[in-house]
């Protein structure tokens, strides 16, 4: 069974505040060349994961206390389903599996790109919602 918990509606702009540095973070990242660019998607994913978890707050739903995007974006009411929402299955594994492989994965410069579209598209979505 999977652990939420209801936190204060105010509490999602801190949220927020924590996942727009976490896209910073991979915006910085971008332009390096590290072996490990799965740590350029772990920022990404986890701005996401805290820009969608921020909604939950604001909402005033119980959050579930889990990396997996699918489960947050579940608990979303259809109204507030983020944009492109399909595409962030695919992220989940830079929040857990892939945070203990040693540059493993075969990523493209294009794949980060597209991830980081996706997270600055979601963040502005968590934005429009708790108006911060």
């Amino acid at each position: 069974m999977t652990k939420s918990r209801k936190f204060n509606p105010e509490y999602s702009k801190e949220l927020l505040a924590i996942a727009k540095q976490d896209l910073e973070t991979a915006r910085l990242l971008l332009g390096t060349e590290l072996k490990r660019k799965e740590n350029i998607l772990f920022h990404i994913e986890q701005a996401i994961e805290k820009a969608i978890k921020s909604t939950l707050c604001k909402l005033q739903i119980p959050v579930p206390l889990v990396h997996e995007l699918s489960i947050l974006v579940d608990k979303l009411p259809e109204a507030h389903t983020p944009p492109r929402a399909e595409e962030l299955v695919d992220l989940t594994q830079f929040a857990t599996i892939r945070r203990y492989e040693e540059g493993k994965a075969e990523i493209t410069k294009e794949e980060i790109s597209a991830a980081y579209d996706l997270g600055f598209q979601i963040v502005q979505w968590a934005a429009k919602i708790i108006k911060d």
